[in-house]
């Protein structure tokens, strides 16, 4: 493992391509002796890397080992900070004086102890975190060729294998729904209003909006910069899309993200999940320092919040198991979350005191 292209060609030989694909680089260092005085570098998985357990690589001083310290630091780095991914995938080489290693802490001297190791994670941990959230990658997907064969007379006339019948098919599922059917086109779930309603909705919106101003003074005072990317939003709106979406008629899902929707004579692919991300920013920047406050008798605080949240997800929600790993990922998030308290409260109408509450 002398450079990085050998390193990341000795990771694809021993654990596969798929692995090497989802490596981000990572290095750090300190040279303060009084501190820590350590040099590190190596390869995290990022958000695509898919397992059901951690595996970590760790060479100290060029010597294969174990720290059960940093490597469950890094474990909660990523719990926190990609809540949904996998179990990560971790190489890292670190080199230190050789008297900062104390190589006695278990029989076969596999694992090991290092000098200031409290500090050397804290480093570690901030890097991690830091290039997890900056890469901010996608998740991609390999495409898979499929090879189609030519109908011809030798498989035309072959037989269906024994047992087997053709199963017939309902009717519903091979008819897609009726364009001329309002039932099928998104814009039909909204309610259609006669216009007498209407004089009586605006006197409605009237009464709504003096309520939010008495409840929070501050919403009147509109930001220029969020007129300006509502600006760019309006000016930038494609003509054509808007009609396929306003005019569209939903046939199906194809898969888990893409679904299949007609307009016209035309049949469309549309990714579900570009649209929801799309529909809801733009919902936010058009309530951007509207939102409602609804002020607590008592207020929540953010850590028990986190952890409930994070119980919520357990298969087993009596198990007492990685609590403390809870309690550090919410630890983690109340102190980013006070860090943009004011940010929060301007922005969204969130208070979040001191405390974390």
């Amino acid at each position: 493992f002398i450079a990085t292209s050998s390193r990341l060609d000795s990771i694809r030989t021993v654990y596969g391509v798929s692995v090497a694909r989802s490596l981000i680089k990572i290095e750090a260092s300190d040279g303060n002796p009084l501190s820590s005085n350590f040099k590190m570098e190596g390869f995290i998985s990022n958000s695509n890397y898919v397992a059901k357990k951690t595996t970590m690589v760790l060479f100290i001083n060029d010597r294969l080992v174990e720290c059960s310290a940093l490597k469950r630091a890094i474990e909660i780095v990523y719990a926190a900070t990609l809540p949904k991914a996998s179990k990560p995938f971790i190489y890292m080489s670190i080199v230190l004086p050789p008297e900062h290693v104390d190589v006695n802490v278990h029989p076969t001297k596999r694992e090991v102890s290092l000098l200031n190791l409290e500090v050397i994670i804290e480093k570690i941990q901030s890097v991690i975190e830091s290039r997890l959230r900056d890469s901010n990658e996608a998740r991609t997907f390999q495409e898979q060729t499929v090879e189609t064969s030519q109908p011809g007379p030798s498989n035309m006339g072959k037989d269906l294998p024994s047992g087997s019948k053709l199963q017939k098919i309902p009717v519903n599922k091979m008819v897609r729904t009726d364009a001329s059917d309002p039932a099928g086109r998104l814009h039909a779930y909204l309610p259609t209003k006669s216009l007498n309603h209407l004089a009586k909705d605006t006197n409605l919106t009237a009464v709504r909006s003096s309520v939010r101003q008495r409840r929070n003074p501050n919403e009147t005072a509109d930001l220029t910069s969020i007129q300006e990317l509502l600006d760019d939003i309006d000016s930038s709106c494609h003509s054509g899309l808007l009609d396929i979406l306003r005019n569209c008629t939903y046939v199906g899902m194809a898969d888990d993200v893409l679904a299949l929707v007609q307009h016209n004579t035309h049949l469309y692919l549309a990714n579900i999940v570009n649209l929801s991300k799309e529909l809801m920013y733009q919902q936010a920047l058009r309530r951007f320092s509207h939102f409602n406050a609804i002020q607590l008798s008592d207020p929540a605080p953010l850590s028990e919040l986190i952890v409930l949240a994070l119980k919520e997800e357990d298969l087993d929600p009596e198990s007492s198991e990685n609590d403390d790993l809870k309690e550090k990922i919410a630890e983690m998030n109340t102190e980013l979350l006070k860090q943009k308290a004011e940010l929060l409260e301007e922005y969204f109408c969130i208070k979040i005191d001191t405390h974390g509450s």
